[in-house]
């Protein structure tokens, strides 16, 4: 009998203990969900904005800002990427100085407004090289040179113009998490696509 009891006490307290870790792993997400929708508030005009100017869903560049930083304007990638659409500092001095002609110094890629701007630009320009939002995409991860060799290898791209695989596990596992949010935020501000 002693045994059994025992077993019972062990048996709720490890219950006890796995459903405070479920309920702490929830605040956890609901706070991290709640901070992060602080930050999305903060630059939302500045996406509309730039979303507008350059023909590219909102919906669509919330979601490569939420992929790219998840909107930490002082983000840095390995690679050296930075703000929340992480530009490349030379794909944003050549942005500067060759489309927008604006004397800004390289610090100004930290500055919201401006990363989001010159990286929706960026968008639309892939975008009219490439004609679909998937090797956009790629592009924009993994270079434009490399996704323009990639439509050219038939066992990719039969078309030449879409992709029906992407070599780099990374930018296919990109692609599909930013195609994921733009549906998330096509639902929640009801952006038509």
């Amino acid at each position: 009998m002693k045994k059994t009891e025992k077993g019972r006490r062990l048996c709720a307290a490890l219950a006890l203990l796995l459903g405070l870790a479920c309920l702490s792993a929830c605040l956890f997400d609901f706070c991290a969900d709640r901070r992060r929708n602080a930050r999305e508030a903060k630059v939302y005009d500045a996406v509309l904005s730039s979303a507008a100017a350059y023909g590219v869903s909102p919906a669509l560049v919330l979601a490569v800002v939420r992929t790219e930083s998840d909107f930490f304007e002082n983000a840095v990638s390995d690679a050296g990427a930075m703000g929340l659409m992480q530009l490349m500092p030379d794909t944003f001095s050549y942005l500067r100085d060759e489309h927008f002609a604006e004397s800004l110094p390289d610090t100004a890629v930290w500055e919201p407004a401006v990363n989001i701007r010159y990286g929706t630009y960026y968008l639309a320009y892939l975008y009219d090289r490439f004609g679909n939002w998937q090797a956009t995409l790629a592009a924009y991860n993994a270079g434009e040179g490399r996704v323009a060799d990639w439509l050219c290898d038939p066992t990719l791209s039969p078309d030449g113009k879409s992709l029906t695989d992407i070599p780099y596990p990374e930018t296919k596992a990109y692609v599909a998490k930013v195609l994921s949010h733009y549906r998330a935020y096509l639902e929640k501000y009801h952006f038509k696509e």
